[in-house]
């Protein structure tokens, strides 16, 4: 598996047991993350110790070897430091106090309240789930510009400028939806032709994994996929979350979907054509 594409959602991190690998103890359970705002990622993770007379502990998401359902694999111990006033820096804000936040872009767009933080394995945000009126929805972002007693304020990246803005005109939408998927299915048969040339990781490929799943993020799957055991990866009509794009890349069906996901929505563009003109 390609590490450079695993990514984590701090919804799904909160309340997992720390494995150490080294002894296969148990260490703590995670309950908090701590992001940093200007660099846009998450920095550590805060583990309650399994020991209770231990004080609370900091794990850098750096030091994650792997995540499965409720447990975080490390390596050892040592990989947790314990909490001191010198790890927090000014930028850093908690996930629960983001919580409390509403999520607002520099354009005035309101998103909701951010519940959950999608990152990838260096820790770099990705997306934000933020909900609103009771619906939840994915917002990919290229930084966080500031946070307050009462919103956060983010730039928002162009895909999910594209998803969020009212339909003004049907024609400047269509051109816009049609250049990003042409764009985005161009890189990925670049970078699946650079696997296929010597199968290792490249700075370019990894760019081209993170397009793609920040275009697939919250969209429903157009198709059911099933991996090397025969059992479904994703099914049609469920939404693509972090989960499901990890499945993906360890049964190495994350392109697949992807084109399938491109072609279901040119497909249904062209449709929505034909029902106009007839």
């Amino acid at each position: 598996m390609q590490e450079h594409g695993k990514i984590y959602n701090t919804r799904d991190l909160l309340k997992a047991e720390v494995v150490d690998l080294e002894s296969g103890s148990v260490l703590g359970t995670v309950i908090e993350a701590i992001l940093s705002t200007g660099k846009a990622s998450v920095e550590f993770l805060g583990v309650l110790p399994a020991e209770w007379h231990k004080t609370g502990l900091l794990l850098r998401t750096g030091d994650i070897v792997g995540f499965d359902e409720s447990v975080i694999l490390i390596s050892s111990a040592e990989r947790l430091v314990g909490y001191a006033e010198k790890h927090i820096k000014k930028d850093f804000v908690s996930c629960s106090e983001l919580k409390r936040l509403t999520l607002i872009d520099q354009n005035g767009q309101v998103y909701g309240n951010p519940v959950g933080v999608i990152f990838n394995q260096s820790g770099r945000i990705i997306a934000l789930e933020a909900e609103k009126d009771l619906v939840m929805q994915m917002v990919t972002l290229e930084s966080i510009v500031a946070v307050g007693t009462r919103y956060a304020v983010a730039k928002v990246s162009a895909e999910a400028e594209l998803e969020a803005e009212p339909v003004q005109s049907s024609e400047r939408r269509e051109v816009s939806e049609t250049t990003l998927m042409e764009d985005a299915t161009a890189e990925v048969l670049d970078a699946a032709e650079d696997d296929s040339g010597n199968g290792e990781d490249t700075a370019s490929t990894g760019i081209y994994r993170e397009r793609q799943i920040r275009y697939m993020l919250g969209k429903p799957s157009p198709v059911t996929l099933n991996g090397r055991a025969g059992t479904p990866v994703v099914t049609s009509g469920e939404t693509i979350s972090s989960a499901v794009i990890n499945r993906l890349i360890e049964e190495g069906l994350l392109s697949q979907l992807f084109v399938a996901l491109t072609v279901a929505r040119e497909a249904l563009s062209a449709g929505e054509d034909e029902a106009g003109q007839g």
